[in-house]
């Protein structure tokens, strides 16, 4: 079966924008592209010319990196009504991912950890502006971000959503849902692809894929998958 590509019908100005944020475009670019955009944006969107072509070809990619970790990242809950994610963007996105999960997750405050740098967001009317946070330490960062937010808001998570370890429970959703005679490599990459797999921080599935899915028939058992990766109670 022919592999689909990401379509994504959007305005000339989306896909310049989105085209910026790409990790190949240079200033020299920029101009170029906004130079086509404001002459000729049909070229954009219908994509009939090269450079018209590349600029589509890079804010898709950013596109569906946008789409992918917001979909796929995992928060984790603190009682301030705080949801933190991990994520390794390969593109300027962190900022946008940060901002797709506040529109979905309105009563919180999102914060986006990066390899670079860190994103907060969030939709709540009673939040007018949120402090610029420069600290790189994360635990501090967390820290500093819950306080602020203890100040001003009322609200605050029930005890029932603050686990310590979210893991153990995505363990056991794997344990109990996997059926070695229901093994599906291709299913499995349909609704987890390697790509967030890497990206997302989603290390459970990752070493569910390289110690169940990838492994010799002979090994690839559930019992061995958790033998080896053992819960430390």
């Amino acid at each position: 079966m022919k592999k689909t590509s990401f379509i994504c019908d959007r305005s000339a100005r989306e896909y310049f924008q989105a085209a910026c944020l790409h990790i190949k475009t240079t200033e020299d670019f920029v101009l170029k592209a906004n130079e086509l955009y404001q002459s000729s944006p049909h070229e954009i969107t219908t994509g009939c010319t090269i450079l018209g072509k590349l600029i589509k070809r890079r804010a898709n990619a950013v596109l569906r990196e946008i789409h992918q970790l917001s979909a796929y990242i995992r928060l984790k809950p603190l009682p301030e009504m705080l949801l933190v994610g991990k994520c390794h963007p390969d593109h300027k996105t962190g900022h946008l991912i940060a901002k797709s999960l506040a529109k979905r997750f309105g009563n919180f405050i999102i914060l986006v950890i990066t390899p670079n740098d860190n994103y907060l967001a969030t939709e709540r009317t009673d939040i007018l502006i949120i402090p610029e946070f420069k600290e790189q330490d994360e635990k501090i960062l967390i820290h500093q971000i819950r306080e602020f937010a203890d100040k001003i808001l009322t609200e605050r998570l029930p005890v029932e959503f603050l686990l310590e370890d979210g893991d153990f429970l995505w363990e056991q959703y794997y344990e109990t849902q996997f059926l070695e005679q229901r093994l599906n490599k291709r299913l499995f990459h349909r609704f987890i692809p390697k790509y967030v797999m890497k990206k997302a921080n989603m290390n459970i599935e990752k070493k569910f894929y390289e110690d169940v899915l990838e492994k010799p028939e002979e090994t690839r058992t559930l019992d061995n998958f958790f033998k080896k990766n053992a819960i430390v109670k």
